[in-house]
């Protein structure tokens, strides 16, 4: 039996080797992934409740003028703002 599994892992050692290192890759970026999908999902919503405070708030055209963007842009700030901690 030991023999069978020497002669099978002399074989396929570098396959094994390459697929467990994939493997333990992939869990340590996994809470990576899920940070950055939060995040991403964080911003999206601060985006819309921003772009509704702006137009409700009517921003005044000053605001506008002095920073040379439009509503939009400026939501998109605002939202990358809240969500960055």
């Amino acid at each position: 039996m030991s023999n069978k599994f020497y002669e099978w892992w002399k074989n396929h050692r570098k396959i094994a080797t390459y697929g467990a290192f994939i493997i333990l890759f992939g869990f340590y970026l996994s809470p990576i992934v899920k940070e950055a999908k939060y995040k991403n999902q964080c911003t999206k919503y601060s985006i819309k409740g921003a772009l509704t405070k702006f137009n409700m708030d009517n921003i005044g055209e000053t605001l506008l003028e002095e920073t040379g963007l439009n509503i939009e842009e400026l939501a998109k700030i605002e939202g990358y703002k809240n969500c960055t901690n």
